[in-house]
């Protein structure tokens, strides 16, 4: 797939700095550790959705207490300071990537998540597909038959649906890999309907981790689609970030 590759390289040149073999946390000078840290500062994080950036909301009602109570301003006033520049650099680098390809239009959606928030936008009006989130009050396990997963590493890894007009997704993250900040990796399917070929880009990013792995439905216009799917992180090492499960008939 050409055009992943040349994505994929826009990707690698932005550098985020999530990956566990290149991302430096503070540790004896730090009076917190990074881990008890960042589960606090990823409570806060906050989408923009003008902008496709996220950012640190102080304000941000994480509890039913917080609306009464001003404990949010007391649990950030305990963060230590080493901590938040380093998770605040991933955060940054994240929110790079994301505003980038949506203001220059290079991938046709851009999918973006945080603990409690999952955002899905189409940057083409004229994508060859339409991807919606799925209902989590629904069966967590597709009603598809065959299942393939495709871990996502620095190398592409690839996987060839035949005949459908309906593809599901799930994604499992695994927040040690990338130290609970900021996550990306880029989805690529060249799909071929009646003979021909498109080929649509979604950016998959995030900070921190969700508990219900998300659901996605790519939807086709043609039933007896082709689909050749394509994924790969930005991170410059063989670390596993999340799984790729590709659900259909």
């Amino acid at each position: 797939m050409k055009r992943i590759h040349i994505l994929l390289m826009a990707l690698v040149a932005l550098s985020i700095q999530g990956c566990q073999n290149d991302f430096n946390v503070p540790s004896e000078q730090a009076s917190r550790s990074y881990e008890q840290d960042a589960e606090v500062l990823n409570r806060f994080v906050d989408i923009n959705k003008t902008t496709h950036e996220y950012y640190i909301n102080p304000n941000k009602r994480t509890t039913a207490l917080s609306y009464i109570t001003n404990d949010g301003a007391e649990e950030l006033a305990v963060v230590n300071s080493l901590n938040l520049d380093v998770f605040q650099q991933s955060v940054d680098r994240v929110s790079k990537l994301s505003g980038q390809f949506a203001s220059n239009h290079g991938v046709d959606y851009v999918v973006m998540m945080t603990g409690n928030e999952v955002y899905v936008s189409r940057i083409k009006s004229d994508s060859p597909i339409v991807l919606e989130r799925m209902n989590e009050n629904e069966a967590t396990r597709s009603y598809y038959p065959r299942t393939a997963s495709l871990k996502v590493t620095d190398s592409e890894k690839e996987y060839t649906v035949y005949g459908s007009g309906d593809i599901e997704t799930s994604i499992e993250l695994f927040p040690q890999a990338y130290k609970n900040a900021g996550w990306a990796f880029l989805v690529s399917c060249e799909m071929k309907e009646n003979g021909n070929r498109q080929m649509v880009n979604v950016l998959f990013c995030g900070v921190g981790y969700r508990m219900i792995a998300p659901r996605f439905a790519w939807h086709a216009a043609q039933p007896d689609t082709e689909w050749n799917f394509g994924v790969a992180s930005s991170c410059d090492n063989t670390t596993t970030i999340a799984r790729l499960n590709i659900s259909h008939p």
